[in-house]
């Protein structure tokens, strides 16, 4: 974040809104000014919308900081090295995986709005206080997206509640404390889920944007996150109260991958290679992207799942040279995977995070309906849950696993059960981390795990060069 312009500047006013049906087209009219600029409704839509293409942009790194460091990939022949020495756990600062200015434009563009768009009811009158609210909690769910996938992969991050639209914004903050920073993400969210708009008439905003249920939905993961379990349980019963969301049948899962926007999906980066927006995330699982296939699966998650497992062969195939690929973004073939839509929240996930907000409040029994409702549709038997937390816990961490394997959740998963009540679980990480290993490397990695530090990513070097009031994670120093 040397300059101004490496974090977006007024390039986010220099949008045009293009056809209701084409809000992923949005392209910059770099001749347009800030004076110029925040005159109607369609301005904001505009600046929005740029914020959503940003968003869409950021799936790789989703999927990346996710999943590299957890359990259920391992080196693909076009793994570059950056990859492969997180998995090795030999993370240093000069790291590409470390970069996060993709995440602070998303945080600009959403500043730049909140700043803004209440000056456009001084020129279009047509603008009322809750269309203009509605505009804001959009804002402020993907100011608040952002800085949840920053502080679960860094802790402490930099604060910007102001955007960087003049050269007299200080750009060198230092960082806040993970609290602060759930805090505001809380207070966004729950601010946004009051105004947000409860839907759109197409289905690429319902699930593309921030509605009501999509904000719903990360506000149950932030509560989850943050250990307010019955708040969790109150956002994800308002999710599953409403009609417009539902389990798909086993002969139907591969769709949400492939076909995307089913009624399972509720916030669904989207992607439509006809129009040349095709998915990056893609070539990490492929063997025709330019990365020429980062990732393959792992034997272990084969045998994870049980051969009646209807979710098996949706999830994992094993190609002509018989390695284990993952086919979740890949089920209707290679013609079209580019399209495949990054699922951030489906409906089965609200299940399975109130399942585990349920064991932390005493409620088993609860837990284990919501848990048997995904495992019913895998064609599996219920399970009966231990009232043992931990035991609890891990059975639901081990479901989630199945369920949501290479969808940029698993590394996420086990930090959040390992960090909770001080690291109190932190054994559980370490030991599925390195069940599957060289046992004689074990050892080592069980000491580099040791600190709970080492959970999160070191700052990109680049950034502490150019920002002086920056200090590296404690870990990393």
């Amino acid at each position: 974040m040397r300059k101004i312009e490496n974090i977006i500047t007024v390039i986010v006013l220099s949008f045009t809104l293009l056809s209701c049906g084409s809000w992923l087209e949005v392209e910059p009219q770099n001749d347009i000014t800030l004076d110029d600029f925040w005159k109607s409704k369609e301005d904001i839509r505009s600046a929005l919308t740029s914020g959503y293409n940003q968003i869409r942009d950021e799936a790789p790194t989703m999927l990346v900081w996710g999943e590299v460091r957890a359990d259920m990939v391992a080196d693909g022949p076009g793994n570059h090295g950056d990859f492969e020495k997180v998995m090795r756990l030999e993370i240093l600062p000069g790291n590409s995986i470390n970069q996060w200015l993709g995440m602070y434009k998303i945080i600009n563009y959403a500043n730049t709005v909140i700043k803004y768009a209440p000056t456009v009811r001084k020129s279009d009158l047509s603008l009322g206080v809750r269309d203009l609210n509605s505009f804001l909690a959009e804002a402020k769910f993907q100011r608040a997206l952002a800085y949840f996938y920053l502080v679960r992969t860094f802790r402490d991050v930099p604060l910007y509640l102001e955007p960087v639209d003049t050269d007299n914004v200080d750009i060198f903050l230092p960082k806040s404390d993970e609290a602060d920073i759930l805090a505001q993400i809380i207070e966004d969210l729950e601010w946004a889920e009051r105004y947000a708009p409860r839907g759109f008439s197409e289905v690429e905003y319902n699930k593309g944007f921030g509605t009501k249920a999509v904000i719903q939905a990360l506000l149950a993961d932030v509560y989850l996150w943050d250990g307010q379990f019955d708040n969790c349980v109150t956002m994800c019963n308002k999710i599953i109260d409403r009609s417009a969301y539902r389990i798909l049948d086993s002969e139907s899962f591969g769709e949400i991958f492939g076909r995307g926007n089913t009624n399972e999906g509720i916030l669904e980066l989207q992607f439509d290679a006809t129009k040349n927006q095709k998915n990056k995330f893609w070539n990490l699982y492929s063997t025709g992207g330019k990365n020429g296939l980062a990732f393959i699966v792992p034997p272990h998650v084969e045998e994870a799942y049980d051969e009646s497992d209807k979710r098996k062969l949706t999830t994992v195939y094993r190609n002509s040279k018989d390695v284990l690929m993952v086919n979740k973004f890949d089920v209707f073939g290679n013609s079209i995977s580019e399209d495949a839509n990054w699922i951030v929240y489906r409906y089965a996930d609200i299940l399975l995070m109130k399942a585990e907000a349920l064991v932390n409040t005493g409620d088993y029994f609860g837990a284990q309906n919501e848990l048997n409702i995904i495992r019913d549709r895998a064609g599996l038997g219920p399970k009966i849950l231990s009232e043992n937390r931990f035991e609890a816990e891990d059975a639901i961490l081990a479901e989630r696993g199945l369920e949501f394997a290479y969808e940029g959740k698993r590394w996420f998963d086990l930090l959040r059960v390992a960090r909770r009540n001080n690291f109190e679980r932190k054994e559980t990480l370490i030991n599925i981390l390195t069940r599957n290993i060289d046992p004689a490397k074990a050892p080592k990695y069980r000491s580099l795990l040791s600190d709970p530090m080492s959970y999160y990513l070191p700052i990109w070097q680049k950034e502490l060069e150019n920002n002086v009031n920056l200090v590296q994670n404690p870990y990393y120093e």
